[in-house]
């Protein structure tokens, strides 16, 4: 897609940093906003483009518990904001928003959904008065933002994506606990289904690639479904720290107890399958962890 030009915001996260890179590197002229430019709901302008690729939210695993408002807020008002923006652009764009497979994951514990899960799958949010909910609300209502807004539009549902320059999520810290001698997993009972990022950001540039991919809601992960325990050990053991040393709790109140893609859409559209194994993945990811100073 050389010449083709992006406009993505959160650029500077985890996602947007590898995914800026690899559309750059695929010939893709790149304008970035991240949290350091301001906020992003108070911007004037924004530039022309050809794809706008809306990242940013408010994403910290913690923040769901523990600020529930606060995510709400930061992850609809910019998101309203920049659809308006684009609403009146005079040149046709496709926009791309970052949904989340937890808006659909509590259907497979309450209604025994189907897994592997596909997009067709209902919204269902287990408990609205569990703040832990706060996320997946946030981004359901961006989804139909974007689906009602009137914009050629794709809508990716990231799933359990990890690897270097991560924070604040399972895998990374995790990482940081063990780094600190702390063995405690949260949640060993649980099955998901991890995509190390290089991969995602694979699948996302095919989906750019294919105008099939316009107007769908798609799914991005990987078709291999772990259980968090074996995830721990094989983290334990790239550390050097012997996996029955783990402490196993139980996970938070509103922690589905599996989650796993289907990803057939992507795999078609994409022309695109995973090729990092979860060993290979987290290889990777402790061994940059392990060279980074941790706070």
């Amino acid at each position: 897609m050389l010449g083709k030009s992006v406009f993505m915001t959160g650029a500077s996260g985890f996602i947007g940093s590898h995914l800026s890179e690899e559309l750059e590197m695929r010939g893709m002229q790149v304008f970035t906003h991240d949290r350091q430019d301001g906020d992003l709901a108070k911007y004037k302008t924004f530039p022309d483009v050809d794809y706008v690729i809306h990242l940013a939210a408010y994403n910290s695993t913690k923040d769901f518990y523990n600020d529930g408002y606060q995510v709400i807020k930061d992850n609809i008002l910019p998101t309203l904001h920049v659809i308006d923006y684009y609403r009146k652009a005079k040149n046709k764009l496709i926009f791309v928003y970052t949904g989340t497979p937890e808006s659909i994951a509590g259907a497979t514990d309450v209604f025994n959904y189907k897994i592997p899960t596909d997009e067709e799958c209902p919204i269902v949010i287990p408990d609205i008065k569990n703040v832990r909910w706060s996320y997946a609300g946030s981004k359901t209502l961006g989804e139909q933002a974007v689906i009602a807004s009137g914009l050629d539009y794709i809508i990716i549902r990231p799933n359990n994506v990890y690897g270097p320059r991560q924070k604040n999520h399972f895998v990374d810290e995790f990482i940081g606990r063990m780094k600190k001698g702390d063995t405690t997993l949260y949640g060993w009972k649980n099955t998901r289904s991890w995509i190390y990022v290089k991969d995602f950001c694979e699948a996302f540039y095919g989906l750019l690639y294919n105008p099939k991919s316009v107007g769908e809601i798609i799914n991005i992960g990987s078709n291999d479904e772990t259980a968090v325990i074996k995830l721990a050990e094989i983290i334990a053991k790239e550390m050097g720290i012997d996996p029955k040393t783990i402490i196993k709790e139980a996970a938070p109140e509103g922690s589905v107890n599996r989650r796993m893609p289907d990803i057939k859409k992507v795999r078609r559209l994409a022309k695109w399958k995973p090729r990092t194994n979860l060993k290979k993945g987290l290889a990777k990811t402790v061994k940059w962890y392990m060279e980074e100073t941790w706070e």
